[in-house]
């Protein structure tokens, strides 16, 4: 079969490999679609990350396939099932899992090599958290189950309800998500992006409004002052990824408000922030990482009923050979790669 194998920082080749065999409680997927990632992207240019095995290592994390081969053991599935997988899957039984916190799980399954004809979802990840592809959901659509669950999982750390305002800051395809699922909740959502296409999204996922992307303090105080009678939104979700976008959240909310700080920062940065806000502000701080089995079925319901325009999400499909050249590129869009 061809994968896309990467073999260090920048070097992805994609290659003619074994088509695997599955070992007890495993699952083989004929892969239909997957999706480019901005993980995948950051991978690559790193050529390591803490989901993925040693190089030379099969990329890709995002796919919707049909089951091609069932190992002993593996049950409520069947070779023909439509299926998505998220990519990975809790232990249940470490510390964080037994206390309700299966996203920190300390032994955790990763998924990796969705980018191929064929892919091997280990037992854990087949037991756990690979489900049915619901009637008339379009295989990729249904592989945006992963990115969703991410959203879902950090909306849940969210604690703003209906009529409460929330500004997202970031509205790149976690933010856009992010905005949509809060507006479900009834919030009235704010999204702060510099870019003209991704504010109009983020109105037709059910953000109230859409502002341009605060810069310096004084636009933090304006944004700010739009807000809860002057005082600032109630909540405020950071997904873009930056030091100075977590300062600017925490600038923005206001006292007794909440913060989540759910984009991702470079590893070895840090952020200073004043003490008064967070103490005499009482202000609430979170952060949000992956997502849980929970977060992965409610993310799918979404997708099945939701009216949201997920497509929007989605550029034009490509294939494997062009995988590599999109990933490198970077894109504002996840790119469905059609491999069968």
């Amino acid at each position: 079969m061809r994968a896309l194998i990467l073999h260090g920082p920048g070097d992805l080749r994609l290659e003619d490999v074994p088509v695997p065999e599955p070992a007890s409680g495993e699952v083989i997927l004929a892969v239909l679609r997957a999706l480019t990632c901005a993980t995948d992207a950051k991978i690559l240019r790193q050529g390591a990350h803490p989901s993925i095995a040693p190089v030379p290592v099969p990329l890709g994390h995002e796919a919707c396939g049909v089951v091609s081969a069932v190992g002993d053991g593996a049950v409520g599935v069947s070779v023909g099932d439509l299926v998505v997988v998220a990519n990975s899957a809790p232990c249940g039984a470490c510390p964080p899992c037994a206390v309700g916190r299966p996203s920190l799980c300390e032994h955790i399954t990763y998924l990796s090599g969705a980018y191929a004809e064929y892919l091997r979802v280990p037992a854990p990840i087949v037991s756990r958290n690979l489900l049915l592809v619901p009637d008339g959901l379009a295989p990729e659509r249904a592989a945006m189950v992963e990115p969703l669950a991410c959203a879902v999982r950090g909306v849940e750390r969210v604690e703003a309800g209906a009529g409460d305002e929330v500004v997202v800051l970031g509205g790149g395809t976690q933010g856009t998500l992010i905005a949509g699922l809060l507006a479900v909740r009834g919030c009235v959502v704010t999204l702060c992006d510099p870019h003209e296409a991704r504010r109009e999204r983020a109105i037709r996922f059910g953000a109230a409004r859409a502002m341009d992307a605060p810069r310096d303090t004084a636009a933090i105080d304006a944004l700010r002052a739009v807000h809860g009678d002057g005082r600032g939104p109630s909540a405020v979700v950071e997904a873009v990824g930056r030091p100075e976008t977590w300062q600017a959240a925490v600038a923005l909310a206001r006292p007794g408000g909440e913060v989540l700080l759910y984009g991702g920062c470079a590893p070895g940065t840090t952020v200073t922030f004043p003490t008064f806000p967070l103490h005499y502000g009482e202000l609430s701080i979170r952060g949000s990482y992956h997502h849980t089995p929970d977060a992965v079925r409610a993310a799918l319901a979404h997708l099945a009923a939701d009216d949201a325009p997920y497509g929007e999400l989605l550029g034009e499909p490509i294939t494997l050979e062009e995988v590599p050249g999109v990933l490198t590129a970077g894109s504002g869009l996840k790119r469905p790669v059609v491999v069968r």
